[in-house]
C-alpha cells in the first residue's frame, strides 16, 4: 500500500480557517461572501459579436437571486434536481448556483446528446425543471424522435410529464413558440424579483440552511461499460477540489480562467467551484471557432482542455507550419530540438548549462514566443490536460515551446487524484504527484484505488453499483497503474479491461498506441486491435480530413469525399511512416503489423465515442468486425458500405473498397 499526503484534509480545513471562512461550507455561502466583500469586482466575461461583456459579483448575484426565487415560485423545493443542457455560457453557471442556493442539485447534459440519451438522464435524475440554451435543445423535448434502434417515441415532454417547465436563455428561432410549458430565462428572473417582495428572506435563509454534505451536482459517467450512472457530488467534494487546485497551482484571485470544456463534465465542475471558492475570473469564448483569438485577447492564466483539444491545437500548428515558407519551416525545425533539450532538463528540475540557456533564449525570441502567441498561450501559467491520457510526445512538444502543460488524473467519483505541484518534476510518462487530500493504493492486480477529500457519496439510486465501486472507503477506479518509487508520481497504464494480451502472451496498451499515433498531424484517431486469439496488432486509423485534404490539394491529388480520400495509395504512403514511428517506440511483439484507414470519422452519435470523446474500443471492434476479420485473414482489400455526408448536408450509402496494408 502506498499512502501519500494523509494530512490533506487538515490542510484544506486550515486553509479555510486561515482565511476567516470557517462558515463557508457550501458554494452558495462562498457566493454570498463574495458579493458582500467584493460586490463591484468583475468576475465573469462573455464575448458576443466581438465584444467582451463583463459581470460583477453583484450583477451575477442579482441574476442568481432572481432565478432561484423564480424557480421557487414555480414549485422548486429543497432536494429537487434541475437539468441544464447548453454551451459554456454565464447562464449555465448562474443556473447551477441558483438551484444550489435553494438546496437543489444541478444535472448537466452534453449539448450533442441525442433525444433518447436526454430522456434517460432527465428521467433517471428525477429532474423537475429543464434549463436549455436554444432552439436545438428545446426541440429535443418538443418533437417526436427515434432511439438508436429506430423505435419511434413521443416527445420527451409527453413521456416525462413531471417536468414543470422548460426554461431557455437564447431566444433565437423561438420567437413563435407559443407552448406555455416554455419560459424565457429573463421571465423567470423577473418572476423571482416579484416573488422576493413578499418573501424577502427566503433566498438568504435557504443559503444559510445549506449543508456541506448536500448534493450539489449529479455528474453522469460516460457510460463506457453500460448505462451512465449519476455520481453524487456534494458541496464538500467541490470545495475540497477547488481548495486543492488553488493551493497546488499557485493561482491567485481574479486570474483569468477560460471556460471551454463541457460543464456537464466533472472537470469543468471544478472550474465552477474555482469561480466561487478561489474567485477566478471566468471567460467564455464566443464560439469554438474563435477560441484562439479569444485566448489571445484574455491572456488566460489557466485552463483545462481534454487531450483532443490539446492535440487539435498541435495538429493545427503542424498543418500551418507545413504550409508555410521554406524559411519558417527551417527556423522551426532548427529550434524545436533545442526546445526539447532544455525542456527535458527542466522537467527533471535540472538547470540547463549557460550555452543551452542562451541558445533557448534565441529560439524563444525568433520561434517559440510567436508560436505561443499564435496559439493564444502567451500568458498561460498552468495548462491542464485531463479526461484521458495525453501521449508523452505532445506533452514534450508543448513544454519545448515554453507552455507549462501538466497531466492530471481523476475520475467523477474522486477528483482530483493528482495535481501538478510547484517544485515537483514533470514526467511525460506519469500523470503527476498525488494531490493534497488524496491517497492512492495499488493492488496486486495493479488496479489503482483512491481515497480522496473530494470523493463521491455514491451513485444516484444505484446502491448496488455504489457497493461495488466503494470498498472500505476506497474507490475502485478500474484503471491499471503503479506508483513510481523515485518521486511518488502516479503512472497510469490503461483501463484494466483494455489491457490486453496477444496469443503469445505479450501484454499491450491500446490507449498508448492510439495516443502515440495521434501525435501525427494527419491522424485524428487510432484504435489498436488485438486479443489472445490474435497473432498481431491491427491499427484502425482515422485520418484528419482537413489536414490530409489540404495535403492532398497541395500535392495535386484529386478526391471527392473522405471515403474516396482515405483509400488513396498516396494517403496510405503518408500514414505508413507514422505507423513505423510508433512501432519504433514499442516492443517488437507489440507493434502494429497491419493497418487500415477507415472511410469515416468516429461519431459519438453512432456510439463509437463517449460524449467526452473517449473511444469505445470494444464497440468499434464489433461494429467493424468484417474489416477486422479480413485484416487477420491476410486480405489486402475488403468491400464495405459507407455512409457519406456531402457538404450540402445530404447523405447516402455507397460501397467502397477498404485497403489493408502490412508493415514489415
Amino acid at each position: 500500500m502506498v499512502t501519500l499526503r494523509e494530512d490533506g484534509r487538515r490542510l484544506n480545513d486550515s486553509a479555510r480557517q486561515g482565511s476567516g471562512s470557517e462558515h463557508l461550507t457550501t458554494l452558495p455561502r462562498y457566493l454570498l461572501g463574495n458579493v458582500k466583500n467584493y460586490p463591484n469586482d468583475i468576475t465573469m466575461r462573455k464575448k458576443d459579436y466581438g465584444i467582451w461583456n463583463s459581470y460583477t459579483w453583484k450583477e451575477c448575484f442579482e441574476i442568481i437571486n432572481g432565478l432561484a426565487l423564480g424557480l421557487t415560485s414555480l414549485g422548486l423545493k429543497r432536494g429537487d434536481k434541475i437539468t441544464i443542457i447548453g454551451d459554456n455560457d454565464p447562464q449555465w453557471y448562474w443556473s447551477e448556483l441558483a438551484v444550489q442556493c435553494m438546496g437543489g442539485a444541478a444535472v448537466g447534459i452534453y449539448i450533442d446528446s441525442m433525444p433518447d440519451e436526454v430522456r434517460y438522464l432527465v428521467e433517471n435524475s428525477d429532474s423537475v425543471f429543464v434549463i436549455a440554451k436554444d432552439q436545438e435543445q428545446v426541440d429535443k423535448f418538443l418533437n417526436p424522435y427515434k432511439d438508436r434502434e429506430g423505435k419511434e417515441h413521443r416527445p420527451i415532454k409527453e413521456e416525462l410529464p413531471h417536468i414543470k417547465k422548460l426554461i431557455y436563455w437564447d431566444e433565437k428561432g423561438l420567437w413563435d413558440y407559443s407552448d406555455p410549458w416554455l419560459m424565457k430565462y429573463d421571465e423567470v428572473v423577473a418572476l423571482g424579483k416579484d416573488y422576493e417582495k413578499s418573501h424577502p428572506n427566503d433566498f438568504e435563509d435557504a443559503i444559510i440552511s445549506g449543508r456541506r454534505t448536500e448534493i450539489a451536482v449529479l455528474c453522469y459517467t460516460s457510460g463506457t461499460t453500460g448505462l451512465p450512472k449519476g455520481v453524487i457530488v456534494s458541496h464538500d467534494y467541490l470545495i475540497n477540489n477547488a481548495v486543492a487546485a488553488g493551493y497546488t497551482r499557485d493561482l491567485y484571485a481574479y486570474e483569468e480562467y477560460l471556460s471551454f470544456i463541457a460543464p456537464a463534465w466533472i472537470a469543468e465542475q471544478a472550474g465552477i467551484a474555482g469561480w466561487v471558492v478561489n474567485r477566478a475570473r471566468i471567460n467564455f469564448p464566443e464560439s469554438p471557432d474563435t477560441i484562439m483569438n479569444d485566448l489571445r485577447e484574455i491572456g488566460a492564466a489557466s485552463f483545462m482542455f481534454g487531450p483532443p483539444q490539446w492535440e487539435g491545437l498541435l495538429k493545427l500548428f503542424q498543418v500551418r507550419i507545413n504550409d508555410s515558407s521554406w524559411l519558417k519551416r527551417t527556423v522551426y525545425n532548427m529550434c524545436l530540438p533545442v526546445g526539447y533539450r532544455v525542456a527535458d532538463r527542466q522537467m527533471k528540475l535540472e538547470r540547463p548549462s549557460l550555452f543551452w540557456r542562451i541558445l533557448y533564449s534565441v529560439c524563444n525570441l525568433i520561434c517559440f514566443r510567436p508560436m505561443r502567441d499564435y496559439l493564444g498561450l502567451s500568458h498561460l501559467k498552468i495548462g491542464i490536460t485531463a479526461g484521458a491520457l495525453l501521449g508523452p510526445e505532445p506533452l514534450r512538444w508543448y513544454r519545448a515551446i515554453g507552455v507549462n502543460l501538466s497531466q492530471i488524473y481523476g475520475l467523477s467519483e474522486a477528483n482530483p487524484v493528482t495535481l501538478p505541484v510547484m517544485g515537483s518534476p514533470t514526467k511525460p510518462e506519469t500523470v503527476g504527484p498525488v494531490s493534497v487530500g488524496s491517497q492512492v493504493r495499488i493492488t496486486d492486480e495493479q488496479e489503482i484505488l483512491v481515497k480522496s477529500a473530494g470523493q463521491f457519496q455514491g451513485y444516484y439510486k444505484r446502491p448496488d453499483a455504489t457497493a461495488e465501486k466503494l470498498v472500505n472507503g476506497w474507490v475502485k477506479t478500474g484503471d491499471g497503474g503503479t506508483i513510481e518509487n523515485e518521486d511518488g508520481q502516479l503512472v497510469f497504464y490503461d483501463r484494466l479491461q483494455d489491457m490486453l494480451r496477444l496469443k503469445d502472451g505479450t501484454k499491450y496498451s491500446p490507449s498508448y498506441i492510439g495516443n502515440a499515433m495521434k501525435f501525427s498531424a494527419y491522424v485524428k484517431d487510432c484504435v489498436a486491435i488485438g486479443s489472445e486469439e490474435r497473432d498481431f496488432i491491427l491499427g484502425i486509423v482515422v485520418i484528419g480530413f482537413d489536414a490530409v485534404g489540404r495535403w492532398s490539394e497541395k500535392n495535386r491529388i484529386p478526391y471527392t469525399t473522405m471515403a474516396d480520400l482515405s483509400q488513396k495509395k498516396e494517403v496510405y504512403d503518408l500514414i505508413e511512416p507514422e505507423v513505423r514511428r510508433v512501432n519504433r517506440m514499442l516492443p517488437a511483439a507489440a507493434r502494429i503489423r497491419r493497418y487500415l484507414i477507415l472511410y469515416k470519422e468516429f461519431d459519438a452519435d453512432e456510439g463509437e465515442l463517449t460524449r467526452t470523446r473517449k473511444v469505445k474500443r470494444g464497440f468499434i471492434e464489433q461494429r467493424y468486425a468484417d474489416l477486422v476479420n479480413a485484416a487477420y485473414a491476410g486480405l489486402e482489400q475488403v468491400a464495405a458500405i459507407a455512409r457519406v455526408k456531402y457538404r450540402d448536408g445530404t447523405e447516402r450509402d455507397i460501397s467502397t473498397m477498404v485497403n489493408i496494408r502490412g508493415i514489415d
